[in-house]
């Protein structure tokens, strides 16, 4: 049994061995933390401004210090403007998650082409992006973050009515909750059920949801250095016992308030209290109970893979009054192809220390810089005020009128005595102590690598785009190691997501996804449909990138010919990257176009197909089926209207698809050759004439009129080239191999 434990009375033998296991990790865990905790706390205070403080041994507190009132005690908090040069750059981190399949079939493959899709429904669902950005700030400040994933089953995810099943066989009753995964009667077996509105429930849909908490919440064993590898995972904190209730209606009715004098959560409650102008009750730490007020209960969180008492595992819910709330063993959390369990906690490292669990921030080595620079500026301060200010020397012998410091002042006085006020000018602060400051603010940013180009200041004499973005490169270089264990975290992170997801999410969501077509598909996702599948971060994804640096990428791309300016979607892509979007007014009504003939052409082929099983059942002859196809193809090219690039790149696109391929040959060659006509053709024709699409329509108009248009002579094109197939093709005249007239719409 644990040291301290007080055990109630009325506890089950089963509700006593999980209190004793909850306690025996909290003592073991909570053992000599007090030596962390207290630099993670200091940090915090530095950060917000509270400065000139001290730490006292006995109590375990951090508390102002001491000083007369005669000292000045002034702050520059170069900590808050390094700090936050930092965590922008690590909360600006996207990851780019790519999935790969883990096993060597049909299902993995898919389940891996489709999680990026899944993984964008899990992170709009569960608040990463404003977990991410929560976790920048404790891992820059303490060196250390967490991750907790959870499915939320609580009634504020939403609910759904569940119908029940009944056996038509032998009338076995079942509710939602008993229906088993392979839809078979349990009495008989038989597969012979119908709904049952009646045995049904209304069952909550849940909702995965990550949390980004701070190692004062987080409680392991510090000589283990691996998350798995852990004996277990605490985790403690505190909650309102009217929520206590809701989230267990079972079990958390009777739970009451206490004050458990725990350093962390104190440190965590004064830091809810504590601005940069003073502490809360003039401490800032661990003496005074956790919360103040009532109704506020202490949450034990214990996650045990396997241990002596429980070697399936066990997952504890327990509060500070020692009411088990929840219990599942065996442990709960493991991936359901393996078996294997993990902890749903990742833990965040901004830099590893050798043989040390906890990880370690620059502000740990700023701390004693900054306290250099305040001191140094009141030692300033106080020669400025009490040496640098000029005194009168007046003899006793001789009479004076008040002296002040008043400027323009008169000091009237009695010479007999031949003395007179003689007026001393004061000291100068010594030069060394500004160089003193100087210097201690480039240590700042030679250790916290902050230099001026990540400030978004020029960098002294350099200009070019080019090497500015060569100096940004190298300074984030050396945050090298910060983000391979981001991009480590976010791995494990999104890998243990989509586990529970794919386990928890029983109940479909519904997102809008861009089909390849061009137009917008609205799509169920089902926790069930996942298969195996493992995620890797994007290598390099996860490096700041300048926006300066970014257009040089594409200009490089650009200049290589690996990116297509004709492609509609990668020229809104350059355009967003040079913020000029406002240029590509009539891009998106281009692709809008070009998807509506796409959904046009597929609907029209499979009734289409229909109609051609049809007539070749009935014996009609191949070229009355093919006049048919051709008076009903459903699109019509217009020469002037279309932008031809557009077109062609979006119909190719869509003639990849499965979809697609799976229509009879016939069609696909139609809607080829419709390309080709309505499109490739007159894109030739303008590229190699030198006119774009309106004065081609121009000039063919007048030839069909029987006379050259104005300006270029008639017989030669604008630009001097080679005329297609040797002769001027007017817009709007069928090709003989196109399934239809090319233009209904005219030509201009």
């Amino acid at each position: 049994m644990a040291k301290g434990q007080d055990l109630r009375g009325d506890l089950s033998d089963k509700d006593r061995g999980l209190v004793e296991l909850v306690l025996d990790y909290k003592d073991r865990f909570t053992a000599r933390r007090w030596i962390y905790e207290r630099e993670w706390f200091r940090n915090i205070l530095f950060y917000v401004g509270q400065q000139w403080i001290v730490y006292e041994e006995g109590n375990r507190r951090w508390r102002l210090r001491n000083m007369p009132n005669w000292v000045p005690t002034p702050i520059t908090n170069r900590i808050a403007s390094t700090v936050n040069v930092i965590r922008s750059s690590v909360a600006q981190v996207h990851p780019a998650f790519q999935a790969r399949p883990l096993q060597e079939n049909e299902r993995s493959v898919l389940t891996a082409n489709a999680a990026d899709k899944y993984l964008d429904v899990i992170m709009q669902e569960s608040g990463f992006r404003a977990a991410r950005r929560r976790m920048a700030s404790w891992v820059t400040l303490t060196g250390n973050a967490f991750l907790h994933t959870e499915f939320d089953t609580s009634a504020d995810t939403g609910t759904v009515d569940v119908p029940g099943e009944v056996c038509l066989d032998c009338g076995q009753q079942m509710k939602p909750q008993e229906i088993p995964e392979n839809l078979l009667c349990p009495n008989c077996g038989s597969g012979n059920l119908q709904e049952s509105k009646e045995l049904g429930e209304t069952i909550p849909q849940g909702m995965i949801r990550v949390r980004a908490l701070s190692p004062f919440e987080v409680y392991v064993d510090p000589f283990i250095l691996e998350m798995e590898d852990q004996p277990g995972i605490l985790l403690i904190e505190q909650k309102n016992t009217d929520t206590i209730k809701q989230l267990y209606p079972d079990t958390g009715t009777e739970v009451t308030a206490d004050n458990e004098a725990l350093t962390g959560r104190n440190y965590l409650n004064s830091l809810a209290q504590t601005t940069g102008s003073g502490f809360n009750s003039g401490a800032p730490t661990g003496v005074s109970p956790a919360v103040e007020g009532d109704g506020a209960a202490t949450i034990y969180r214990l996650f045990v893979k396997t241990c002596r008492d429980y070697p399936d595992g066990v997952y504890v819910v327990m509060s500070g009054d020692q009411h088990v709330l929840e219990a599942k063993e065996p442990y709960p959390f493991r991936f359901k192809a393996t078996r294997r369990p993990f902890y749903p906690v990742v833990h965040v490292l901004y830099d590893d220390v050798p043989g040390r669990f906890w990880g370690k921030t620059p502000v740990d080595d700023l701390v004693p810089k900054q306290r250099q620079r305040n001191e140094m500026e009141s030692l300033f301060q106080t020669i400025t005020m009490r040496c640098a200010n000029p005194i009168w020397l007046v003899p006793t012998s001789v009479q004076t009128t008040p002296i002040t410091g008043d400027p323009a002042i008169v000091v009237r006085y009695s010479s007999a005595s031949g003395a007179k006020p003689e007026r001393i000018a004061g000291l100068e602060v010594p030069q060394s102590v500004l160089a003193f400051i100087q210097q201690i603010d480039q240590d700042f940013e030679e250790i916290a690598n902050t230099f001026a180009v990540m400030k978004g200041k020029n960098p002294g004499s350099v200009r070019a785009a080019s090497a500015i973005q060569m100096l940004i490169e190298r300074g984030f270089g050396r945050y090298g190691s910060v983000f391979d264990n981001l991009e480590e975290a976010y791995e494990r992170w999104a890998v243990q997501a989509l586990e529970l997801w794919r386990q928890k999410a029983v109940f479909p969501r519904v997102q809008a996804v861009a089909r390849v077509s061009g137009a917008w598909q609205f799509m169920e996702f089902l926790g069930s449909d996942l298969g195996d599948v493992d995620i890797t971060v994007e290598a390099g994804s996860t490096r700041p990138k300048s926006q300066a640096g970014r257009q040089m990428l594409v200009q490089q791309l650009l200049q290589m010919a690996l990116l297509n300016p004709n492609d509609p979607e990668q020229r809104k892509a350059i355009f967003e990257e040079f913020g000029a979007t406002s240029l590509l007014a009539g891009a998106e009504a281009d692709i809008k176009i070009v998807a509506e003939e796409n959904m046009m052409f597929m609907t029209w082929a499979q009734e289409a197909k229909a109609k051609v099983d049809e007539a070749t059942i009935a014996g009609a002859p191949g070229e009355a089926v093919s006049m048919l196809l051709q008076q009903t193809f459903p699109i019509r090219g217009n020469a002037v209207l279309d932008h031809h690039p557009t077109h062609l790149i979006h119909h190719r696109r869509f003639a990849l698809t499965e979809a697609f391929r799976a229509l009879p040959q016939a069609l696909q060659q139609m809607f080829v050759m419709h390309m080709v006509a309505a499109h490739y053709v007159p894109l030739v024709q303008e590229q190699m004439s030198g006119m774009g699409p309106m004065g081609l329509a121009i000039q063919a108009n007048a030839t069909m009129m029987g006379g050259p248009p104005g300006g270029p002579q008639a017989g030669k094109n604008a630009g001097g080239g080679p005329r297609v197939g040797g002769a001027q093709t007017p817009f709007g005249q069928a090709s003989p191999n196109t399934p239809g007239p090319t233009s209904s719409q005219g030509t201009g």
